[in-house]
């Protein structure tokens, strides 16, 4: 049994290498992405020892006070420690005595470059330790735990272990809408890489029922071979991942700063869910496949989608119209199903409007407009599942898009008219040269007469801002390059597969007087129609649940994006076309 599912010959081999690598690139995106809120939150668990408060459970006592400082713009984090004793909590490491200092590696670096009066001085005390980088929020943040009395301070009888948050709700909602960009395509490229060249197999799965082998068996067969290409493809996407793990932590950054290595984890639980989808989609496409006893292949034939598709999508976005723009009771509790129903329409209403595209093109007099046109309306279904990926990668961009420009052009907070701040008089004027390194002076002096006091200017809060949005625009550009590869590769293994499995029609076409270039414009109609309708699908839905919501339009520099995006797409989707002159040859007339 085991020499059936074993792949031999060149052929086997080829479709083996071809699954297993779709698998191993599916497998590495898959795990990144889903690291991402493993990194945020280990970020967070890293960093809960600074943010000890008064209630912190615990069995012993200690005196602090954490307060939030700044140095050229740079946020740093100055904790104040005293009353240390044998009974005192510890957070990993000795906390410091009176007139000493422990801080983190790039705040003793700052404190060796820097002047005292512009930095060192806030500081009070010698350097006797440093932190370990473990305990730190990101390896370059800087934190320094300075021992004595000052003013302000409370009593802890413990040191935080849990984080009190675990990171803001609007990060929570763009890694959402970001894990439905990612993980979208890759379900979809890995479903497809597994049924490349399924007719081939369909056809020697025929000829094993000829000489006896069960339903069952047969079933099983292409199951454990589907499997194994699958397993060596998933650890060859763990292997990708773990190398790629580190640069990933090193080169992507959140609000300017990059992620330890080790936070940069996916749930290993995830592996071996992959081969158990190619294995389904392996099984589940026999059930529409009769292989009789007699050899005979007989595929059931699919009913077409009807306009019913469209009922989901219709209720998901007059749904969120009703909850925007009515002030109807009862709506508001909806908003979260309504968006449910929305996403869920876009993929059902796919197909059929694959199919009215095919029945609009089939009116044409182009004879290879007519054949791509006839192929799309035969089967709507798989001309939408090689372009789905792009669907839901078009809609949550421009819906993400508009969502970052509406956290970005948030309203101002004016002072209502009417209501005038009055200031007390004990405001003070302090005179400054206007230099960077004056400012510093007088942020020093102002943390050594007030250690409680958060000195800062509207530069610090601009900046942090700025690194926020540039962050969201790296990752959004990111989450699309990775979107458009997985993408144009899913759309080239679809249509590698329908080469293969037409490779007997092609060649009578050509017999019968169809040039090649006449093929090739077939075979790019079929792929690139619903590609890019599929796409200015998605982009029009997300506009509209954009309106829907009363949410920004995207901008045109979105629009140049999903542009390139699209021809980046097309033309990895037209790798195919060269294998199309081998699988055209007359000698495939025989087959």
């Amino acid at each position: 049994m085991a020499g059936l599912w074993w792949p031999r010959g060149k052929g086997a081999w080829a479709r083996f290498a071809f699954t297993a690598a779709g698998v191993a690139v599916g497998v590495t995106v898959l795990m990144l992405c889903l690291a991402a809120q493993g990194a945020l939150q280990g970020r967070s668990d890293r960093s809960a020892w600074q943010y000890t408060r008064a209630d912190t459970p615990g069995s012993g006592s200690v005196q602090w006070l954490a307060v939030t400082d700044y140095f050229r713009g740079e946020e740093m984090l100055r904790i104040h420690v005293a009353d240390v004793g044998p009974s005192s909590p510890s957070p990993g490491f000795p906390l410091p005595r009176p007139g000493e200092v422990v801080a983190s590696p790039a705040m003793q670096r700052l404190f060796e470059s820097t002047p005292d009066d512009q930095l060192d001085d806030r500081y009070p005390g010698v350097v006797v330790g440093m932190i370990p980088v473990d305990l730190l929020s990101h390896p370059a943040q800087l934190v320094a735990v300075v021992g004595g009395q000052v003013p302000g301070m409370f009593t802890a009888s413990g040191i935080a272990v849990e984080p009190d948050h675990a990171f803001f709700a609007f990060t929570r909602i763009v890694l959402g809408i970001a894990a439905l960009l990612l993980l979208v395509p890759v379900v979809v490229f890995v479903a497809m890489a597994t049924r490349i060249a399924a007719a081939q197999r369909e056809r020697r799965l025929a000829a094993l029922r000829l000489v006896g082998a069960t339903r069952s068996q047969t079933a099983l067969i292409a199951a454990a071979e589907t499997g194994i290409a699958a397993l060596a493809g998933t650890l060859a996407g763990w292997l990708a991942y773990e190398g790629l793990r580190r640069v990933f932590a090193s080169s992507v950054t959140y609000e300017g700063f990059p992620f330890h290595a080790d936070d940069v984890r996916a749930p290993l639980a995830v592996l071996a869910l992959v081969p158990l989808l190619a294995v389904l989609v392996s099984v589940v496409s026999l059930r529409r496949v009769d292989i009789g006893p007699l050899g005979i292949v007989r595929r059931a034939a699919s009913k077409p989608p009807t306009a019913v598709r469209v009922l989901p999508l219709a209720i998901g976005l007059g749904g969120l119209f009703l909850v925007t723009y009515t002030s109807s009771a009862g709506f508001d509790e909806l908003a979260p199903l309504f968006g449910i129903a929305t996403v869920v329409g876009v993929a059902i209403v796919g197909p059929w409007v694959c199919l009215q595209i095919g029945r609009l093109l089939a009116r044409a007099s182009n004879a290879t407009t007519v054949l791509a046109a006839r192929r799309i309306e035969q089967d709507p279904k798989a001309s939408f599942r090689a372009a789905s990926a792009l669907v839901f990668a078009a809609f949550a961009a421009t819906y993400l898009s508009g969502l970052v420009s509406a956290y970005g052009d948030l309203p101002g907070t004016a002072t209502p008219r009417g209501v005038v701040t009055v200031f007390d008089g004990r405001d003070r004027e302090i005179v400054s040269d206007g230099t960077v390194a004056d400012e510093e002076r007088i942020r020093t002096r102002e943390a050594v007469a007030a250690p409680r006091a958060i000195i800062n200017t509207r530069r610090e809060f601009v900046l942090r801002e700025q690194r926020l949005w540039d962050d969201v625009e790296s990752a959004v550009h990111f989450a699309l390059v990775v979107v458009v590869v997985v993408a144009g590769c899913g759309l080239a293994a679809g249509a590698v597969g329908g080469v293969l499995e037409r490779r007997r029609s092609f060649a009578l076409l050509r017999a019968s007087g169809t040039t090649l270039g006449q093929l090739r414009r077939v075979v790019l109609l079929e792929t690139g129609v619903p590609l890019v309708a599929m796409t200015g699908l998605g982009v029009a839905l997300g506009v509209l649940t954009l309106v829907a919501t009363k949410g920004p339009l995207p901008t045109v520099g979105f629009a140049v994006v999903v542009a390139c995006g699209l021809a980046a797409a097309l033309l990895i989707a037209a790798t195919p076309l060269m294998v199309l002159n081998r699988a055209s040859a007359y000698s495939e007339v025989r087959r």
